[in-house]
């Protein structure tokens, strides 16, 4: 009998061995939620070989014959609020068949769906509903617990504040907001100006994150730094967020975001780093870093087409 195995990329990429049609192989496999695929579908598996399955949902090795593989790719949603975050578009995923998984020459794929063919009396390991209702209870925790923060003192402003954005930046900048999490990103249609993103946690350690330029900022939860988000709209806004390269001790480095505030406050934030040699006598910068380096002293220009 033939049933489909996931397999994701990263665990095939860490560790995973290579396999192609025809392979026999062996993999460790828990059940998926049968109500979750169409009734004509194959019984879904998932391989995991890194131990972060719960103790108390089934798995164990099954063997079978690699039949036919379709590597998986999703696109990418960004996170409202967050900066440089995503999460996959589960419903608009984009697949093509392939021969093999592993070959240094092939792509890479975020998931692989497997037709493996078992024995017709292979013993699969039995769906464990138990491990679905522990990630419906988290999602409604975590669901209870935004819904409270966006009422409670500090979700108010807020709020106040997303609506201020709307009415006020609407025309000049594309304003998104969640509906059930105080989270807000605002893009400048002047592509030399700068976004600003912010959003409460959604995680006990209460706190407020705000993006504005390279910066990034971790206030407490609280009414009066939740207000102050909105100096963080207006300088944006006005054009007074600005990069900085300083030199610091030594061969080090740091880069800085800075605004004033209206009150007169110093906004600053800054990473410092030190450049390597590459070792052809070239210092170099990894990442992001690097870019910002590139970018050199800059001051953000005004929301305005």
């Amino acid at each position: 009998m033939q049933i489909e195995v996931i397999i994701t990329g990263w665990e095939q990429g860490c560790c995973g061995a290579p396999f192609q049609v025809g392979s026999p192989m062996t993999w460790k496999l828990q059940a998926e939620d049968p109500a979750q695929k169409h009734a004509d579908a194959l019984p879904r598996f998932q391989e995991e070989h890194h131990e972060q399955t719960p103790e108390d949902v089934p798995q164990w090795d099954v063997t079978g014959v690699v039949v036919a593989i379709t590597g998986i790719n999703y696109p990418s949603l960004p996170i409202t609020g967050e900066p440089r975050s995503f999460t996959p578009d589960t419903e608009h995923p984009q697949d093509c068949a392939i021969s093999s998984v592993g070959e240094p020459a092939e792509p890479d794929f975020e998931q692989y769906s497997v037709v493996f063919e078992v024995a017709e009396d292979a013993e699969l390991p039995p769906y464990a509903p138990e491990e679905t209702l522990r990630q419906i209870e988290f999602e409604a925790i975590a669901e209870e617990l935004n819904h409270a923060r966006m009422h409670d003192g500090v979700g108010v402003v807020l709020e106040a504040l997303a609506d201020h954005a709307q009415n006020s930046y609407g025309t000049v900048a594309r304003i998104t907001r969640e509906a059930n999490r105080s989270a807000v990103t605002a893009e400048p249609h002047n592509t030399e100006a700068t976004a600003i993103r912010w959003a409460r946690s959604s995680a006990n350690d209460d706190g407020i994150l705000v993006t504005v330029g390279d910066g990034t900022w971790l206030l407490p939860a609280t009414a009066a730094d939740a207000d102050s988000v909105g100096e963080f709209l207006l300088a944006a806004a006005q054009g007074r967020v600005a990069e900085h390269v300083r030199p610091g001790e030594g061969k080090a480095q740091y880069l800085a975001t800075e605004f004033q505030g209206t009150d007169g406050h110093l906004w600053s934030v800054k990473t410092e780093f030190e450049p390597f040699d590459s070792g052809n006598g070239v210092f170099a910068v990894v990442g992001m870093l690097w870019e910002r380096v590139q970018r050199g002293e800059h001051r953000y220009q005004k929301w305005e087409r």
